[in-house]
């Protein structure tokens, strides 16, 4: 199974101009039903279509960036491949390799599973121990929801980062503060940032503090090219 993860890493960056025919054929729809079937179940496999039709961009999105994220680290010389047998012989890797894959196919948001795809080819590439941070990463990315992320991008496009960030001294930026809010919420929730501390006044409305894991999420959309896209998303 190990070996095969690798060899199939491998194969993507030779089949990128394939992934969509392999991957439609993966998730093939039902078979047709029967007539006197179709009344009942017709509903249900209209449903399965669109599920499967979700899915499928998904994963291709996981895909194309992680084959991406791959060709940018190299993993096609003997040394490398011989280093990332040895990387998935801990099941801790081996495991969040999988639980990656996984997560790009159930995320709430495409744009979650593109910069999943690139994170995963990033840690693998790179051998890179697995940690607290990787994990709070991988169940953030799989949460947020598309609006959530171009909130996220609209924000730390515009923060000073430095220090603690009030999202009401950037109106001129972000129209509309409470949705920011709300997002701001989310990510500490999801322990992408932390939340401001409690002053004598009160806790301060719309503040965190940034952290290395919002970071990184941030400059890995600014690396994969989609930052402006999530930013004029809603436009």
């Amino acid at each position: 199974m190990k070996k095969d993860l690798v060899e199939i890493s491998k194969n993507l960056l030779q089949n990128i101009s394939e992934l969509d025919d392999i991957i439609d054929t993966y998730f093939d729809p039902i078979t047709d039903l029967t007539d006197t079937a179709k009344d009942i179940f017709t509903p249900i496999k209209i449903v399965h279509s669109l599920y499967s039709y979700n899915k499928k961009r998904k994963f291709k999105s996981f895909l194309k960036l992680y084959a991406r994220s791959l060709e940018e680290g190299g993993i096609d010389t003997p040394e490398k491949t011989k280093k990332l047998y040895s990387y998935l012989e801990n099941r801790k890797n081996f495991n969040f390799i999988n639980d990656t894959i996984e997560s790009s196919i159930n995320a709430k948001s495409i744009y979650g599973s593109m910069i999943l795809g690139y994170f995963a080819g990033r840690v693998f590439s790179q051998t890179l121990n697995i940690t607290l941070k990787e994990l709070i990463t991988l169940d953030a990315l799989k949460e947020l929801n598309d609006f959530e992320l171009s909130y996220f991008t609209k924000i730390y496009s515009v923060a000073d980062l430095s220090k603690t960030v009030n999202i009401y001294n950037y109106k001129k930026d972000l129209a509309n503060p409470f949705l920011y809010e709300i997002t701001i919420s989310k990510l500490i929730q999801l322990r992408m940032v932390e939340e401001a501390p409690i002053l004598t006044s009160g806790k301060p409305k719309g503040s965190f503090i940034s952290s290395e894991i919002a970071e990184d999420v941030y400059f890995m959309i600014k690396d994969m090219g989609i930052e402006e896209e999530l930013i004029n998303y809603e436009m």
